[in-house]
């Protein structure tokens, strides 16, 4: 079989080599940062291949070093399939059962290799897979594998992740332990979605009812959830998302579910099992020929879906993939990018992956394709020995300077953003979702105040229990804001009342001495943008004024 490179790929291991060029330093080592399904074993075969076809003669010999199986077998398969036949490629994974450290391109799996840096010889090239899953601090298998590597031979150091950024949201780059110093290429998820090389998520047509409740779980040391709070309160929520899964992705043929634990995985999948779903549980614990047998019957259509806690967040190739239920609650960027990614590979026949959220990660977290790294709290100031671009991850030196020298940006800082915490906040944001329908069961009012700015009418829409969206009327305002909340007071107010507030203070008062608005049925939200934009609204038709838009729905 032959691999053609995309533009992207090939525009990676040319800014890599840009890149290593430019940054001699002998600690300098880049990340590539290519989305989920954007093909990383492939690139990281054209960078072997573009190391021995320009520097033969100092014969490049290179280490591939991935956390699984899987990655082993499908980085080995480019491999072979790109380079010569005269450059031999091989293994040193025990769970493929081959150890060939003579071999001029070595596919590792960190585990088998981590102790035996000793064996390989002389070294040019380490190309590490999945590189966040490497400790930030100067520890762990990886950290132990390249120090050893390095007390008997010199070479160059490429990282390559969809998500470069630890588990907190922090630059990998952002630490003077770091490993990675900056970013040589990047390619946007969005970019990809746009080209047709990823299969968008989208959500279902109705808001999702069932929300875990994590409010009263515990935070561990990591930033992310107690896990054994976590797996207790996600529990209690397990039926009724199982319940809605199996009608909201009535029409999807293979599903991954994410659960936060063992036990709630075992859960999950004995209840969509009672309701005619084909399931089985994949986690760390199951022993390797089990998994690899329950992941075949998987992709052969035998087994709808696979439970999993963290087993298939990385590593997992099976692109028709066209469901994802989310059961595992986390402030985790890592997770939550590396889960859903499990859907983005396109397949013939996939047009988009449905994503089913039943917890508020999306919303906390917000749109897949703009998860961005984030600086450190504290230090990359001017006492600090470098400070840290926001824009492509780069250690710049000296600390006081304004610009990035690699890509031009104005070194800042970045503010935290805010969510709400719904379950059916956008997954990208430039999908083209269906309106969401959200039933009104209640509408508060308040003044909302600004400075510098006359006050407006704070409108709050609740469904149940939560608050589905806000808007603000413009009554204190001139020209044609004022003409647009008039229209709006007008369609609400009751039969026989044709008086206009003169301002937002006055419409405060006439609310709080009793008067009453009509309440919208239900009110239709896009939520593909920044914020939920209400796009129409549902009266009852009967207790509309005369002149309001007729018909059950009305237009924002």
């Amino acid at each position: 079989m032959t691999f053609a490179l995309r533009d992207y790929q090939q525009a990676s291991v040319d800014a890599l080599i840009d890149w290593w060029d430019r940054h001699r330093e002998e600690d300098a080592a880049p990340l590539l940062v290519v989305p989920t399904g954007g093909g990383k074993s492939l690139i990281a075969a054209a960078i072997t291949k573009t190391l021995f076809d320009t520097w033969p003669e100092y014969h490049p010999r290179t280490v591939v070093i991935v956390p699984s199986k899987e990655l082993a077998e499908q980085n080995a398969e480019k491999l072979k399939a790109m380079l010569p036949r005269t450059i031999k490629v091989g293994y040193y994974s025990a769970s493929i059962g081959r150890r060939q450290p003579d071999a001029d391109v070595i596919v590792a799996t960190i585990g088998s290799v981590a102790k035996h840096a000793h064996v390989l010889g002389n070294i040019k090239c380490v190309i590490v897979d999945e590189a966040h899953l490497i400790n930030p601090k100067d520890a762990g298998l990886y950290r132990q594998f390249l120090n050893d590597l390095g007390k008997y031979c010199g070479f160059r150091l490429v990282g390559m992740t969809a998500t470069p950024f630890r588990g907190n949201g922090v630059w990998l780059t952002d630490s003077e332990e770091a490993l990675f110093t900056g970013i040589a290429y990047e390619i946007r998820m969005q970019t990809l979605l746009d080209a047709g090389h990823l299969a968008p998520l989208v959500l279902p047509g109705e808001v999702i009812s069932t929300q875990i409740d994590t409010g009263t779980v515990k935070l561990s040391n990591t930033g992310d959830y107690n896990i054994r709070d976590l797996s207790e309160a996600v529990s209690g929520y397990l039926d009724g998302a199982a319940e809605e899964a199996v009608r909201l992705a009535a029409e999807r043929n293979k599903w991954i579910a994410f659960c936060a634990t063992v036990a709630n995985a075992e859960q999950l999948s004995d209840l969509l099992r009672v309701r005619g779903i084909t399931c089985e549980v994949v986690t760390g614990e199951t022993k390797k020929p089990i998994r690899e047998q329950l992941i075949a019957r998987f992709r052969a259509g035998h087994i709808r879906c696979l439970v999993t806690v963290l087993a298939l967040a990385t590593g997992f190739d099976v692109p028709d993939v066209d469901c994802i239920l989310w059961l595992r609650p986390t402030r985790s960027p890592v997770l939550y990018c590396q889960g859903a990614g499990r859907g983005l590979r396109i397949a013939p026949g996939k047009s988009d992956c449905l994503w089913l959220d039943f917890s508020d990660t999306t919303a906390r977290l917000g749109p897949l394709d703009q998860i961005r790294g984030r600086k450190r709290g504290s230090g990359g100031g001017l006492g600090a020995p470098y400070a840290l671009c926001d824009n492509c991850g780069l250690q710049v030196k000296p600390a006081s300077s304004l610009i990035c020298p690699d890509c031009g940006h104005t070194l800042r800082e970045e503010e935290d953003k805010q969510f709400e915490g719904v379950s059916d906040a956008a997954i990208l944001s430039g999908s083209k979702l269906a309106v969401i329908r959200h039933s009104i069961t209640n509408v508060d009012y308040a003044q909302h105040f600004k400075p510098g700015k006359p006050d407006t009418l704070r409108v709050i829409y609740w469904s149940g229990l939560r608050i589905v969206a806000k808007e603000w009327v413009c009554l204190s305002h001139d020209g044609y804001a004022r003409a647009k909340a008039e229209r709006w007071w007008t369609r609400r107010q009751p039969e026989g009342f044709d008086f206009l507030p003169g301002s937002t203070e006055q419409a405060i008062e006439w609310l709080r001495d009793g008067f009453q608005l009509l309440k919208p049925l239900a009110i239709q939200v896009n939520e593909t943008g920044k914020y939920p934009e209400i796009v129409g609204y549902e009266f009852d038709a009967a207790e509309q004024p005369e002149g309001s838009p007729a018909g059950d729905v009305a237009a924002a």
